[in-house]
């Protein structure tokens, strides 16, 4: 008879993933072999803390110096001086522009006049700034109750009150083809009294000291006076004046004794 492998010191048959070294030790381990085996093999297939804890080992879960810091804050004295350069390059290319737009309005479009005396008081006094349309831009013919900036004669028989010469500002009352003459103290143009919407300085009246001789105005001409009209330095002296003489329409005031002033003509 053989001794048993108990009794030779050997060790039993050795699980391993739940399968035996031996197949045939199966049959002969019976029943209770095999239920043994199988919770076996099921008690591998749990991790066990320790294994995860080893597989977890190299994982650094504290903080390190190795995050970058916050940059620092920059200057807020080079970031005035960053965002300075880009608004003066805009303020001077903005100056430049306007500079551009004036210099081509007064060549092309609007000239600046000064009223010489008080002959257009109440409306403008003496030193006033004004704009003028000039009349190479004027769509459709002149109306009367315009105020005009024109040319004079070159010879005035008379003077304008604080004028050093040159051109003038008045108003028209009669247009090309119009007669006009007064009675009394009345205005009339082609028979009718002239409406006039209280321009002309009420406390001298509607004609003043001088009275209008019948005049009937060539094409081209306009009638043109004072609305002070006191000041005589008007049509009733020089006569009418030409539509080549019209610099052009005065259409707004824009500065009164030294100040901005605006207001419209």
């Amino acid at each position: 008879m053989s001794p048993s492998s108990s009794d030779n010191g050997d060790s039993p048959d050795v699980m391993v993933g739940g399968h035996p070294d031996n197949p045939g030790s199966d049959a002969a381990a019976g029943p209770g072999r095999q239920a043994r085996g199988k919770a076996a093999s099921r008690a591998t297939a749990v991790r066990l803390p320790q294994e995860l804890d080893y597989r977890l080992r190299g994982l650094r879960t504290d903080p390190t110096d190795d995050v970058p810091a916050t940059p620092a804050r920059t200057d807020h004295h080079q970031q005035q001086q960053h965002r300075r350069g880009p608004l003066l390059a805009k303020v001077a290319a903005f100056l430049a522009v306007a500079t551009l737009a004036v210099l081509l309005l007064r060549a092309f479009i609007i000239q600046p006049f000064a009223v010489p005396g008080n002959a257009m008081s109440p409306t403008l006094q003496a030193g006033d700034r004004i704009l003028v349309l000039k009349s190479r831009l004027l769509e459709r013919p002149i109306h009367s109750g315009e105020i005009v900036v024109f040319n004079p004669p070159q010879s005035l028989p008379c003077t304008v009150v604080g004028g050093r010469g040159g051109d003038l500002v008045l108003r028209v009352v009669a247009l090309p083809g119009d007669t006009i003459w007064s009675v009394g103290d009345t205005i009339f143009v082609d028979g009718l009294p002239l409406r006039e919407r209280g321009w002309y300085d009420p406390s001298f009246g509607q004609v003043g000291s001088i009275p209008i001789r019948s005049t009937t105005l060539a094409p081209g001409q306009y009638f043109v006076m004072a609305d002070n009209r006191s000041d005589a330095c008007d049509s009733r002296v020089f006569g009418p004046i030409s539509t080549s003489s019209v610099v052009g329409e005065g259409i707004a005031v824009v500065g009164r004794h030294g100040h901005v002033f605006f207001g419209t003509l």
